[in-house]
């Protein structure tokens, strides 16, 4: 495979990554909108366990999911003998998964102007606002924070699928942890990329919310993969 052919290939494979997370957000967005809140916020917990069906997708079908990727990424022989640079590889994987995730992001986005009173176009809009950070410290440091705890989580998931013998493990080592962090409330980067574009919050405050998100993602990843190595 030539060079430009392997570039295309992890960058389509990062478009249908990023294709993978979104489906998983519409699920949690879905849920938001038609399950009624009791106890342990019921919307929020059936979401939390409905997003991670987009994670099973990449894993089973080995798409690339840069929060999937980074942690491991510095160790990966394989790169070398395909003669491509980590951070190059990174960076297409990241180019795909937002074309992905934006893409689902405007379709939702055009659904909501068919019934823009509706429960589903609601939650779309408390999904999208809930990603945009204000400007202060502490909106930015809390940003980091459950960025970086969203990247260990992810992090564990991975580790545990690729490390769990059977089917029910594999499984349940992507759901509980994926499950956590989406009830806690923290962020990842390329389900807010779906998020903002379904809700068309396009302003400065969203955009280096993103870049904050991604920047905690990967850090929180490293650090972890620094951790299990040494």
């Amino acid at each position: 495979m030539n060079p430009f052919a392997r570039r295309l290939n992890v960058f389509a494979y990062g478009i249908l990554a990023g294709l993978a997370i979104a489906f998983g957000g519409v699920l949690f967005l879905l849920s938001k909108a038609y399950v009624p809140d009791g106890s342990f916020s019921a919307s929020q917990l059936l979401g939390a366990f409905l997003f991670p069906v987009g994670l099973l997708l990449v894993c089973y079908f080995k798409l690339n999911l840069y929060t999937g990727k980074i942690g491991m990424a510095f160790r990966n022989k394989k790169l070398d003998k395909k003669g491509l640079n980590v951070f190059e590889w990174l960076l297409w994987i990241l180019l795909g998964n937002a074309v992905g995730a934006f893409a689902i992001g405007f379709i939702v986005y055009g659904l909501t102007f068919i019934s823009p009173e509706g429960a589903f176009t609601t939650a779309v809009m408390n999904a999208g606002n809930a990603r945009v950070m204000g400007f202060d410290g502490e909106s930015i440091g809390l940003m980091a924070l459950r960025s970086a705890l969203c990247g260990m989580l992810v992090y564990i998931a991975i580790y545990f699928f690729n490390r769990l013998p059977t089917q029910f493990g594999k499984v349940a080592g992507i759901v509980v942890p994926i499950a956590f962090f989406v009830y806690c409330g923290f962020q990842h980067c390329i389900a807010n990329m779906f998020y903002i574009a379904a809700a068309g919050v396009w302003n400065a405050n969203s955009m280096v919310g993103l870049l904050i998100c991604i920047l905690g993602n990967s850090l929180g990843a490293l650090v972890l993969d620094l951790f299990v190595k040494y």
